[in-house]
């Protein structure tokens, strides 16, 4: 087994965990799921999807994955735990919500694909 193949692959697994947890949990008691976490299903679904027929595309879905659940507008744990920062009065304002459980994990992704981002970066504003 390669070792560097299958570590890539570590951040999709533990979103599959998560919401492997929270269908326990909801099962279990009387916790129920939003929307927020249909769509996380959806996006963890799409990322699966996406990672089985092409690495490149899944990394891309993964991704964009994490980046919806890092700053709250999907969640992957049955209680959805956020840190706010920024301005509001009324709430109205600019708040920026973070999840801490999948900033963590998006940060894991970051740090094992660096490689591949800094490549794709530098693709993508170079002349």
């Amino acid at each position: 087994m390669n070792f560097k193949k299958n570590i890539q692959h570590a951040p999709l697994a533990i979103l599959i965990i998560a919401l492997g947890y929270s269908i326990y949990t909801i099962s279990t008691t009387n916790i129920t799921l939003g929307n927020k976490h249909y769509w996380g299903v959806f996006w963890v679904l799409a990322s699966i999807v996406a990672t089985v027929f092409n690495a490149k595309i899944g990394k891309i879905v993964t991704f964009i994955t994490l980046f919806l659940g890092a700053f709250n507008l999907i969640a992957f744990t049955p209680v959805i735990e956020f840190y706010s920062f920024g301005f509001s009065l009324n709430k109205v304002g600019l708040d920026l919500k973070v999840q801490p459980f999948s900033l963590w994990t998006f940060l894991l992704f970051i740090i094992i694909n660096i490689r591949p981002i800094t490549r794709g970066l530098k693709s993508t504003f170079s002349d």
